[in-house]
């Protein structure tokens, strides 16, 4: 099952994608009955007849696929400060291009990371383990592979823990897998160097600073791989509902997907449909509290990335994007998501590694606690 937003239904394009009537029709969202093969399919189509990077949700059941007719709950606005620059100007030098180069040719030389492929689960272990190594000097921090039934590949969340309020939780994701072609599968090319191995490498650099730097957080920090994004944000669905199930308090959630083609005038565009707008404009304040470069908004449409995910499972989200949607990166989703068609560096991607240290900083706060003795 899947839910589109039914503003894509008015679009004279909506026909071609040839899923006949919907299921259910809810105020703002249309349920449909696919097969599963068929999810690749539509990733290409809304990509390339609607622009989106995603565009719908998928959900195993009915059942669940009708909780996207309800309105979702807003989160309530969080009282975001900007007052850790004793903290995070020291760190915002220590980001490397070449650092966050290196991350994105790794993760692009895999064939692909396609969330059904022994690749992507290679892919993801080999997060797993960077992250691990990375955050050593963190007292507690580890790194964890989050299983899924319905498919091969694993999500990675590193969690450093808060040294005074541990079940307060600070997110910051983005997704591991990629795909090409109109029907992907586990045998296509996907680099996927733009679609997303940017927004992972901006994640490993936060935690290579953080890590090195020895940052000891009082709330909780959880850094987020996200499995199966690419096929209706699967990952991050299933670990968005296990939250809310849970009742964890989560302060705020930012996303980084596609960081590192400069296709517009400015440096860093926050998102602002489907997010919460209290944490978006805190995202918006970060970008110039810490003169990361020009930020501009742009809009990206239903459930186009993981941010999505955290936003109808009731939590304050926000995203940050690498240009206006309309100037995003064209080579996604084929074998020509490239390094060398991001321009050959990762000098757009630097700026949005420094905002991840921001987040992590300023949000989560630094500890006020003495330092564990050792014994």
């Amino acid at each position: 099952w899947v839910s589109f937003g039914k503003e894509d239904l008015a679009s004279p394009r909506w026909a071609e994608l040839g899923l006949g009537a919907p299921a259910a029709l809810g105020d703002r969202t249309a349920l449909y009955e696919v097969g599963v093969d068929q999810l690749p399919r539509l990733a290409h189509e809304m990509h390339e007849r609607f622009n989106r990077c995603g565009g719908f949700f998928a959900h195993a059941t009915r059942r669940e696929a009708e909780s996207d007719l309800r309105p979702h709950a807003v989160a309530p606005a969080g009282a975001y400060t900007v007052d850790q620059q004793s903290t995070v100007n020291p760190l915002l030098p220590k980001v490397k291009e070449s650092e966050l180069r290196a991350s994105i040719e790794t993760l692009a030389a895999y064939h692909n990371r396609y969330y059904q492929a022994e690749t992507g689960v290679a892919a993801a272990k080999a997060i797993q383990a960077r992250w691990q190594s990375l955050a050593a000097k963190i007292p507690g921090a580890a790194a964890r592979l989050v299983t899924h039934a319905g498919w091969k590949q694993p999500s990675v969340v590193l969690t450093i823990p808060g040294s005074e309020l541990p079940d307060e939780l600070v997110v910051m994701g983005g997704h591991l897998d990629s795909i090409s072609g109109m029907w992907g599968g586990a045998s296509a090319r996907a680099p996927g160097a733009d679609d997303n191995a940017s927004g992972i490498a901006v994640l490993t650099e936060a935690v290579r600073v953080l890590g090195e730097s020895g940052f000891r957080p009082r709330r909780t920090i959880e850094i987020m791989g996200y499995a199966a994004e690419e096929v209706g944000l699967r990952g991050s669905q299933e670990i968005a509902k296990q939250y809310q199930a849970a009742g964890k308090k989560v302060i705020g959630v930012v996303q980084f997907d596609m960081t590192n083609f400069r296709g517009s005038a400015d440096d860093i565009y926050v998102l602002t449909d489907h997010v919460s707008p209290s944490l978006a404009e805190f995202l918006g304040a970060l970008v110039d509290a810490y003169g990361l470069g020009k930020r501009g908004t742009t809009r990206c449409g239903y459930a186009c990335s993981d941010h999505a995910s955290w936003t109808k499972a009731g939590f304050a989200a926000s995203a940050a994007f690498e240009s206006a949607f309309d100037g995003m990166n064209k080579q996604i989703h084929s074998d020509r998501d490239t390094l060398a068609n991001s321009g050959g560096n990762a000098a757009h991607s630097a700026p949005f590694a420094k905002l991840a240290i921001a987040f992590a900083v300023e949000l989560a706060k630094t500890s006020s606690a003495p330092a564990a003795s050792g014994r």
